[in-house]
């Protein structure tokens, strides 16, 4: 039987601890994260827990509250459909009906419109029974991980022959990789990045967010540069046996140099010198094809995960629903 604990000032020092202990774990789940976040956003409030058994710590339940707006309240695991869920120790039998129910009674207590779990794609497979039988819906998604190895020359040799050829045409053209902690590259990068979200469509994420998991050491920032200018950059996360590539950008009249394809070839080398076992590319749209044939043309397999999602309020969640387009495009336009 396990029991929970709010996360607070006095004990948050277990929680990095027990996490890295638990298997699979990625940046998205340490207290970096949580710091980083609420910092950032306002509208998101952590509500942590430990996870205890017979008074022992044994893992941990990562979570957030977003309140968009005033009377709207919603619980996730991890926002953007991020890895979140239980964790627990390799050691912690699984049996998550007593957290679920312990989630599930906070919503109706607190007024909660919305739960929704997004799961590792282990649990995924694991858990996913036990929610379609408590009525939750599932929503599919997917990421790509690539297995690291120690022999970088092994990894080479397997990418895609047309990977292989980018890499080094973005040597013979001059294109510099390396890593960065100037607060001018930063700038010059989420500049970049910004034009790029636009480009695409997308939601921005803050300037903050990402100084903050830099400052954390959680975060660092690759940036490709060509004749002292910089011209793409990629912000990636470290924790526990994971890499996480996460925030990308580029000027468009410098791709036919294929700065993209130096600085995922050089955070894949150090992830392999670093002792690194995974390297998360993300989860990408199912309708964009050329991105998801990017990822595995380095020979990142698709991996499947869902969400769970179960509505406690339907007029609340109604109303946000009608909501949220309107508001998003007011954060993007603020960014």
């Amino acid at each position: 039987m396990y029991t929970v604990e709010p996360l607070t000032p006095q004990n948050q020092d277990q929680w990095d601890a027990v996490i890295q202990q638990c298997p699979n774990t990625t940046a998205f789940q340490s207290l970096a994260w949580r710091d980083a976040l609420a910092s950032a956003f306002k509208q998101l409030t952590p509500v942590y827990r430990l996870i205890k058994q017979q008074g022992a710590v044994i893992g941990g339940l990562p979570a957030f509250v977003f309140q968009p707006i005033p009377g709207i309240r919603l619980w996730h695991s991890m926002p953007w459909n991020l890895f979140g869920g239980m964790y627990l120790m390799d050691s912690a039998p699984a049996n998550p009906k007593a957290l679920i129910t312990s989630v599930e009674t906070a919503a109706v207590e607190k007024g909660w419109c919305e739960i929704r779990w997004t799961l590792t794609p282990e649990h995924t497979a694991i858990y996913d029974d036990f929610f379609i039988e408590t009525d939750y819906e599932r929503t599919n998604h997917f990421t790509h991980l690539l297995k690291t190895n120690e022999d970088v020359n092994a990894l080479w040799h397997a990418y895609n022959k047309r990977v292989r050829g980018a890499v080094r045409k973005a040597e013979k053209s001059g294109v510099a990789v390396t890593d960065t902690d100037s607060e001018t590259a930063l700038s010059t990068f989420y500049d970049m990045y910004l034009m790029t979200i636009k480009r695409l469509g997308g939601t921005p994420k803050p300037r903050t967010l990402m100084q903050t998991l830099l400052q954390r050491k959680i975060a660092k920032l690759a940036i490709a540069t060509y004749r002292n200018t910089i011209i793409a950059g990629l912000l990636y996360l470290c924790f526990n046996r994971t890499v996480t590539l996460w925030c990308e950008a580029s000027v468009p009249a410098f791709l036919k140099y294929r700065p993209n394809n130096g600085i995922f070839h050089y955070i894949i080398t150090q992830a392999c010198r670093e002792g690194y076992e995974w390297i998360d590319f993300g989860a990408s749209p199912p309708e964009n094809a050329g991105l998801i044939a990017h990822k595995e043309q380095y020979r990142a397999n698709q991996t499947e995960f869902a969400s769970y999602t179960k509505v406690v309020s339907p007029l609340k969640r109604a109303l946000w629903t009608q909501s949220e387009g309107a508001l998003r495009q007011i954060y993007t336009w603020m960014q």
